[in-house]
This record gives C-alpha cells, structure tokens and sequence, in this order.
C-alpha cells in the first residue's frame, strides 16, 4: 500500500508546484503591465509645469505661513509677609498664564518673532484700581492682572555676512524676561536675550549682533549692542490741561524718556563652559514727584477721620546709573565622571551698579507730610550696589525630572533692573539681603505638560529693593523702619501645557 501512496504524493507535489510557477507568472506579467502603464503616465506630465505650481504656492504661503506656539500655566501662588511693628500679610492666589508664540521666515535672512501674552488672576478684571502701576510697561505681561491679551514681544531680525562676520540687526519689542540663568528657574531650555541676574523687565528697542567666532577661533564668541527705552516723554491722543484740549503726543514736560544702552558680550561657549558679560548706561532714571493729595475713598461718609488719601504725582528724573555683570553656566560638572555629574548644571553670577544723580529733588511723603527729597536711592552721593547670584540644577529622583537650588545676596544700594521677574511677593534678584528657593520640575508627559513646585524665601536687611531710584529705593534698616517689610515668602505650585 505504501507503494502506490507514495507515487501519488509526489504526482500531487509536482502538480501543486507548476500551479504556483503558473500563478507567479501571470503576477508577474500583471506588475509589467502596471509599470508600464505608470511610464506611459509619468510620460505625459509637465514637470516643468509642476514645478512653477509649486514654486507659486511656495510664494504665495510665505506671507501667510506663521508658526505658532502655546505656552500655558496654571497656578496657584501662596505669597506671605512679615512686617516690622504690623501683623503678618499673606493671601493665596489662582493664575492663568498664556503666552501665544509666532514666527514667521518669508526670507532666508529676514525673520520676525513675537509674542502675545494674557496674565490673569482667578476673578479679577479690576486690579489696575487696586494699584498705581500694575499695568507698568516693564511687567505688563509678568504680573497677574485681567483677561486682557497684551504686546509680550514683537521684533525682526535681519541677517548677514560681513567676511567671516556673521551679524543680525533686530527692532521691536524685546525678548528680554527669563535671560540666561534665570531660564532655569523659569523652566525654559533656551534663554532670553539678557543677563537675568540683573536686567529682566518688558521694554522696547533695537539690538545689533556680531559674531566674532570664526575669525578669532573663540567658541561662542559675540558682542551685542542693545537699546531699549523704559518710559517715553509724551502724552496722549486728545490730551487735556486747565485750559482743555492739547495736542496729541507733544512733550509730556512732567515725565522723562528713560533709556538704556548696554553692550553684552559672550566670551565663550563650548556647550559645557559658558561665560557671558554685560554694561549697561541707564539715563534720566525716575521716580514719584508727588503734587498734592486727594481723598481717594472713605470707610465711613459720617465720619471724615476714615477717609483714605492717596498722592497726585508725575515722574521727575534723579539720575543716570551704570552697572554690569559677570556670569558663568557649567553644564556637567567635570568630565565623564558619572551620570549625575554630567546631568548637572552649575551657574555663578557678580552684579554691580553705580548710581550717578543730578540735583533733582522730587516731593515725596514723610509720614502725611510732602517734603523735598534727597537724590537717587535716598542720596545726593554717587552710591555703589552689589550682587552674587548663584544655583545649581540636578536630576531628580525619576527620569526627566529635575531638582533646583538658588541663592542671592544684595548689598545696601544694590539696585535691579528686574521687576519682570515671574515671582509674586517681589523680584528675589533686587533684594538687598539675602533670598534662598528651592525648586522641582516634574514632566507629566514629556516636555508638552510639566508641574512644579517652587518656595522662595526672602529676608531683607533693607528697604526699597525693589521700587524706584529715588526716595522710594532709599534703603532703611528693616528692624528699626516701622511697617517695612522684614522677610517674604511665596510658595507655588503649577501646572504647565507647552507646544
């Protein structure tokens, strides 16, 4: 029986075989036919024609094409008070924060960048009556306020070469919050255009970059010149006095241009060792020049003794100032010695400046007296500030998550440029004292949602850290000023959305 089975196998096997030779054949023929029907087709295009077509769209999007991102944070900000001779002051307080990126490049060597930022606190829509400088140009996207969508950046920058020069000429609006040190705190990877450690505030004004890298063989190696101007003399559309309508933006006699011109200069980068240097003039610097009081509100009509005053001023100059700062990133610490170490970041920053006042001397308030008051900074005298700036960022317990640590100090008349820096109970970096915080960044998914929590911790040695640069930055000893703020806290956590 095996006999015959076995014959039949093999007839059945080779029968199967030359079914599937016959089967493969005619795929085979079916793939020649479409190939050539694709040639034939391919044949009777116009690639000329196509490429104009698409070189017309190419064209006609350039205009149109503008790349935008989302920046959203929401927060919730515990901010806390201890003041001399007065019960504590502290409040907890929801955000929303929403920065709309652009940009757009028609040309390879023309480029614009802006951004337009709302900053608002949960239920408020009111607040610039509450105070008399919350919608100041330096921070009116950096401080809780309404819905209102603002002007955050708006600039382009034109490129080019000069031999072995490459350089860019930039006008606008600046990038200039979160600069580099203060990035990463902020939570950003690449930082702005300034030192943060002494100069982060919203201003308008021009740049012009040269890169010397090529030429020198120093990696990294530019120098920039930077303008920006903080207040403008002018006043507005259908102005008014005593005797009515004036033109509209003539000189505003009662307030000052106040502009800054400042070179920064990166000496080196070689991706692990970066050093970076600014100087900066600073003219016609203000302060309140207070002109009478007027009776703001009262807590009882019945009773004139309850009625609150509150002070009728313009701006009067004091003084110009200069000042500057040297600042270094590590990113790894040595080489190759472990992971941590090479995920680790370290930063050291020296800041100084130097006020130089005129004869000015606007009317402030002495207690309910107006009185004539001395200079910039509570001085007649030329009057030199410091500051050391220094952290350390590392990895966290889990993958992507990482660990922060901060500490500045300030000296008597250390004065800041930074009243755009992102914290709530006042700029850490203008503080003539000492501030410690402590931060943890941790992604939720990925880089696009991230939490952090954040403790700041300030303690004064003196006033007027971070107001003006006449009588209101006059710094008095806290532990004898009565009502001066002695120690602030403000505790944050959030939640962050980025694409």
């Amino acid at each position: 029986m095996k006999k015959i089975i076995a014959p039949l196998l093999v007839g059945v096997a080779l029968s199967s075989a030359f079914a599937a030779d016959d089967s493969l054949k005619q795929e085979i023929e079916a793939l020649k036919a479409q190939m050539a029907e694709l040639k034939n087709a391919q044949a009777k295009l116009n690639v000329d024609a196509l490429k104009a077509q698409v070189s017309e769209i190419k064209a006609h999007d350039a205009g149109d094409n503008i790349k935008w991102t989302v920046d959203f944070r929401t927060a919730y900000d515990v901010v806390d008070y201890k003041i001399n001779g007065l019960p504590d002051q502290d409040n907890g307080i929801w955000t929303n924060k929403l920065i709309l990126g652009m940009g757009a490049q028609p040309l390879d060597n023309v480029v614009f960048k802006g951004s337009l930022a709302a900053y608002k606190a949960f239920g408020q829509t009111n607040m610039s009556g509450t105070s008399y400088f919350q919608n100041f140009d330096w921070y009116d996207s950096q401080k809780p306020n309404d819905s209102t969508i603002r002007l955050r950046e708006a600039y382009f920058l034109y490129t080019g070469d000069m031999g072995d020069v490459h350089y860019s000429a930039s006008f606008g609006r600046r990038p200039s919050v979160d600069g580099f040190l203060t990035n990463l705190r902020a939570g950003n990877e690449d930082p702005a255009s300034p030192i943060g450690h002494n100069i982060n505030m919203e201003f308008d004004g021009a740049s012009f970059k040269f890169d010397f890298d090529k030429v020198t063989g120093i990696s990294g190696l530019y120098a920039k010149l930077c303008l920006g101007r903080g207040f403008s003399n002018t006043t507005g559309s259908y102005a008014m006095s005593s005797t009515g309508f004036n033109p509209g933006y003539v000189n505003d006699s009662n307030n000052p241009n106040m502009d800054l011109a400042g070179l920064i200069i990166q000496f080196f980068d070689n991706g692990q060792y970066k050093i970076m240097g600014n100087y900066f003039m600073a003219k016609n610097l203000m302060d309140m020049n207070v002109f009478g009081m007027r009776a703001a509100y009262t807590t009882d009509p019945m009773d004139p003794t309850k009625t609150v005053y509150a002070p009728m001023f313009n701006f009067m100059d004091v003084g110009d100032m200069t000042g500057g700062a040297l600042s270094l990133q590590v990113n790894g610490i040595g080489d190759g010695i472990n992971d941590f170490l090479d995920d680790t970041i370290f930063f050291l920053s020296y800041a100084f400046s130097k006020t130089d006042p005129n004869k000015n001397q606007p009317i402030g308030m002495y207690g309910s007296s107006l009185l004539p008051m001395p200079g910039m900074l509570g001085s007649m005298d030329s009057e030199t500030g410091s500051s050391i700036y220094t952290g350390v960022q590392v990895p966290g317990i889990m993958k992507g998550q990482r660990l922060g640590l901060e500490y500045n100090h300030g000296s008597k008349y250390w004065r800041s440029f930074t009243y755009g820096e992102d914290t709530l109970a006042g700029s850490k970096l203008a503080t003539r004292g000492d501030a410690y915080e402590i931060y943890y960044i941790l992604p939720i998914a990925g880089k696009n949602l991230t939490a952090q929590l954040s403790y700041i911790y300030i303690d004064y040695d003196y006033t007027g850290s971070d107001t003006f640069f006449g009588w209101t930055g006059t710094p008095m000893d806290v532990d004898t000023t009565p009502s001066a703020v002695k120690t602030a806290q403000n505790v944050r956590a959030s939640l962050r959305y980025r694409y």
